[in-house]
């Protein structure tokens, strides 16, 4: 097998969305304690992030005006919002002749917001551009697009099994499943978490990683 292309995806993978979901539990009026306690409850359950409103805020409008705050919050991401292994990890796939991508589940926005990080990458893309959202398959069709390699020579990292592993894996890429973020440690353990092809802790890791895929 020849891998010939490495994407990874934006939350919890290259950004730490800690500061900015810390800012939506200052926005709501709930403490950050409390927020981060529900929304890991969520996880294990395997519910919607967006019911944490319902849940922590049920005198607020529903779930559908999730979106209307993060943005009433200035949701975005700076550069010290993206993980420290980020940077020397796209360095080095980049010097071992690896297509690079950074491609999730972000608004329009956030797209911008990393395109100004200066991040060593090929293509950096969000669902907002796309138009299509993981886990559909459509958003690894356009993936596959994007770099122009067939799915059997396309690494995708990403934090969630159930964004990220299992749709990687269907679309006939190869998934890397890291452990970091409130998914990636609340979903390493899942059956479908053995359909990633390597787990890592770190992006320090990815490059061998892939070597030995």
């Amino acid at each position: 097998m020849t891998i010939r292309a490495v994407f990874l995806d934006v939350g919890e993978t290259v950004i730490n969305e800690t500061r900015p979901w810390s800012l939506l539990a200052d926005r709501i009026e709930v403490p950050r304690m409390t927020f981060f306690s529900v929304l890991g409850a969520l996880i294990v359950e395997g519910r919607n992030h967006r019911e944490l409103l319902e849940i922590v805020r049920p005198d607020l409008e529903k779930r559908e005006d999730f979106d209307r705050l993060i943005n009433e919050t200035d949701y975005r991401f700076l550069p010290e919002d993206v993980y420290g292994d980020v940077r020397p990890c796209l360095i080095e796939l980049k010097r071992r002749g690896y297509y690079v991508g950074v491609a999730g589940n972000q608004a329009v926005e956030r797209e911008d917001d990393i395109r100004g990080m200066g991040l060593t990458a090929d293509s950096i893309a969000t669902s907002g551009r796309w138009g299509v959202a993981k886990p559909e398959p459509a958003f690894f069709e356009r993936l596959i697009a994007e770099c122009g390699y067939p799915a059997g020579e396309i690494v995708y990292v990403g934090d969630r099994v159930d964004n990220d592993i299992v749709p990687a894996d269907r679309a006939g890429m190869i998934p890397v499943h890291i452990v970091r973020g409130p998914w990636g440690h609340l979903h390493r353990n899942r059956p479908d978490a053995r359909r990633a092809r390597a787990q890592i802790r770190t992006l320090s890791e990815l490059p061998a990683a892939v070597e030995s895929l």
